[in-house]
């Protein structure tokens, strides 16, 4: 809702200052809305049909927030078929977002990396953050979300580890690919 809300209060400033940029934002927006509401019966995904919606919410935020949000995905081609809950990497870019380039003025790199790795595949997400800025409301629920959700799929602790190292946030996923 945070991101839907933002995303409309941006529009809303957009038709003033740039009409053509409204307007690409709420075909963008559209897509991913269509995608988000179509998948929401679908509990797995392939990797590359995940990335495409991905793709989508990043564009929205780069329309909002310009040369500040810079993003590089990192996944090799046998990945594209590995099958993955539906809207699982979501939460974990709305946060690198949210910890990172709300809170700097300077251009933020969100970097994702996807692997096969035997009968897992390895997601990780990093991202820059500035660990003196003042931490953002939030209780860390996106995360546990999407810990939950993958303990409930896969009946597996362990899935999901984060670390802050530095200037550095990241979220390391393992899905299993043999069920």
């Amino acid at each position: 809702p945070h991101f839907l809300f933002n995303s409309l209060n941006s529009v809303s400033s957009l038709t003033i200052t740039s009409p053509e940029k409204a307007q690409e934002m709420i075909i963008k927006l559209s897509e991913y809305l269509r995608y988000s509401l179509s998948n929401e019966e679908q509990q797995i995904t392939t990797l590359k049909t995940e990335l495409e919606n991905i793709k989508l919410y990043l564009e929205i935020e780069k329309i909002r927030f310009g040369d500040r949000l810079n993003f590089q995905f990192n996944c090799a081609d046998e990945t594209m078929k590995a099958r993955i809950p539906a809207m699982i990497l979501q939460p974990l870019f709305e946060n690198a977002i949210k910890h990172g380039v709300y809170e700097s003025t300077e251009t933020i790199n969100v970097v994702l990396d996807v692997k096969q790795a035997a009968n897992n595949l390895e997601v990780t997400l990093k991202n820059e953050f500035d660990p003196s800025a003042k931490p953002t409301k939030g209780e860390g629920i996106g995360l546990k979300n999407v810990q939950e959700r993958l303990f409930l799929i896969y009946k597996m602790h362990q899935l999901v580890e984060l670390n802050k190292t530095g200037k550095i946030f990241s979220v390391f996923l393992k899905i299993p690919q043999n069920n």
